[in-house]
């Protein structure tokens, strides 16, 4: 099933009473949502959003913070992530603090030009 525009918007609310530090967006793909958080002009992928749940990508750097979360598929075919309580807002500041230390940037693809 795909997520809901509510959950996203629910995410993104979350996130912005964490930090008014960064800007935080969300990009629709397949029926879920990808959220990603900008700072100084780069822009990072930060959660999927899968059948309403928020998921981060497993990093051997935040092993200690997660270290009670679930970890699952985001879909069939992935390799486990951590499962994140959106509502835990203690949480998501330690994740947001510590994201730019440890994310890679997006690679920007140039466009093609049309002769």
């Amino acid at each position: 099933m795909p997520s809901s525009t509510v959950f996203k918007d629910f995410v993104l609310e979350q996130l912005y009473l964490c930090t008014n530090a960064y800007h935080f967006s969300a990009r629709k793909m397949f029926g879920e949502f990808c959220i990603y958080i900008h700072s100084n002009g780069e822009k990072k992928a930060l959660f999927l959003i899968c059948d309403d749940t928020v998921f981060l990508k497993q990093n051997d750097k935040f092993k200690d913070i997660l270290k009670d979360n679930d970890l699952s598929p985001p879909f069939k075919g992935a390799k486990p992530w951590y499962v994140i309580d959106i509502e835990n807002l203690e949480l998501l500041e330690m994740i947001i603090k510590d994201v730019f230390l440890f994310l890679e940037p997006l690679k920007i693809k140039n466009k093609k030009k049309i002769p």
